[in-house]
């Protein structure tokens, strides 16, 4: 039975990818956006996931759901040893001529057209296994993990994304919006075209595709089965795999004590700390340089405070006197302008009112009009606004 319905996912999931291949249009050949996309892509290994494209180099790497290479491509470039294994012969075939015409030693590398379930290579010993975007549209995404992992050689890496259970909340609502109004593939199309023009435009900009393909990614796609960050932690830990890095970046914020303090804190032993990340992937209706932008004028006034206080104690010596009505009435100044800063009134205040949109746009899906969800999104201060949540979450994790 398990098997059964492994397959008609499958089944389904390819056929969906067959009528609109995701990043079909990665055109290789316009040698300045195709820069523009290596250089994107180094600067998130090398900054953002720690993980500079150096490591790369003379490695063997296998990438399950390679598509159609537009991400692998650039691992063979810094000096892996690839293997593509894809469900979609379509989508293999492109990367193939990807391979071919952006590389002098095709040869090295190897296509295999095969599920994920189905693959049974049996060199075990990868130095990297890289896999995103894939497992969230198998039929057992816990399977799919464990079958990944069993190709990690010891002291090996595994590059993992995927999209999160709680950032993709308003797509879930986004799905079943446009499921009770459709009647077939086209009709998801015109309909979401309809309510979600800008996350569509979004998406076709931040990624090289038509609006097509993103449209069938997003919404047409039957099997979207996101993990939480629990999940994937405990994935992680059954692995046993230990967490390198992340991008968005977990509470590391939390992480203050000093280098020398021996006993370091593990977050895997503090999951619950992880919900403070993910309430804010769920709610994201601005991007970062918007919030930031908004935070950091809160802090001004508090900046202001917070430096006069910590500059009256600095340099302390055997001279200093710390006089107390100076003293309290810094410290008095610092407790009002920490009371007053805004945005942390403002994200209560939003999550409240987010979950409370959320509750009026599932009632009038079931009771109402295409109309009138459209009318409702239009005036609406929080959800589907900006981008729409944060979907994607990518991990690094290494085998002890």
């Amino acid at each position: 039975m398990i098997k059964m319905n492994l397959k008609r996912v499958e089944k389904e999931t390819l056929k969906t990818f067959r009528t609109e291949i995701p990043c079909f249009d990665f055109n290789h050949k316009i040698k300045k956006l195709f820069k523009s996309f290596e250089k994107n892509n180094e600067n998130t290994f090398r900054t953002k996931y720690k993980f500079p494209p150096e490591m790369f180099k003379n490695s063997k790497l296998i990438d399950f759901g390679a598509g159609t290479g537009h991400k692998t491509i650039f691992f063979a470039k810094w000096g892996a040893n690839c293997t593509l294994v894809e469900l979609s012969d379509r989508s293999l075939n492109h990367a193939k001529i990807l391979f071919k015409d952006s590389l002098k030693n095709f040869q090295k590398h190897k296509f295999i057209n095969s599920s994920i379930f189905d693959y049974k290579g049996k060199n075990k010993n990868f130095d990297i296994v890289h896999c995103r975007g894939v497992l969230s549209h198998t039929g057992n995404k816990r399977k799919a993990f464990k079958k990944i992992c069993s190709y990690i050689k010891k002291g090996g890496y595994l590059i993992f994304g995927d999209t999160n259970k709680a950032g993709g909340f308003q797509n879930m609502l986004q799905r079943y919006i446009l499921y009770k109004f459709s009647k077939n593939d086209e009709e998801i199309v015109r309909n979401s075209e309809y309510l979600f023009k800008d996350d569509i435009d979004r998406s076709v900009k931040a990624v090289p595709r038509t609006r097509r393909e993103a449209i069938y990614d997003r919404w047409v796609i039957q099997k979207q089965d996101d993990p939480s960050l629990s999940e994937v932690l405990s994935w992680f830990k059954e692995e046993k795999l230990e967490l390198y890095s992340s991008y968005p970046s977990n509470p590391n914020f939390l992480i203050s004590d000093s280098y020398f303090n021996k006993s370091q804190i593990k977050f895997k032993s503090f999951k619950n700390l992880y919900l403070l990340s993910e309430l804010l992937w769920m709610t994201k209706t601005k991007d970062d340089f918007e919030d930031c932008a908004n935070i950091n004028y809160d802090l001004n006034n508090f900046s202001k405070s917070f430096d006069k206080l910590t500059s009256y104690v600095a340099d302390c010596n055997k001279k200093t006197v710390l006089k107390n009505r100076i003293y309290n009435n810094l410290s008095k100044k610092f407790i009002n302008d920490l009371a007053e800063i805004g945005f942390l009134k403002k994200m209560n205040f939003k999550i409240e009112n987010f979950i409370k949109e959320s509750i009026k746009i599932v009632e009038i899906t079931n009771k109402g009009s295409l109309k009138d969800i459209k009318k409702f999104i239009n005036n609406s201060k929080f959800i589907f606004k900006g981008p729409y949540g944060v979907r994607h979450v990518d991990f690094v994790a290494y085998k002890k």
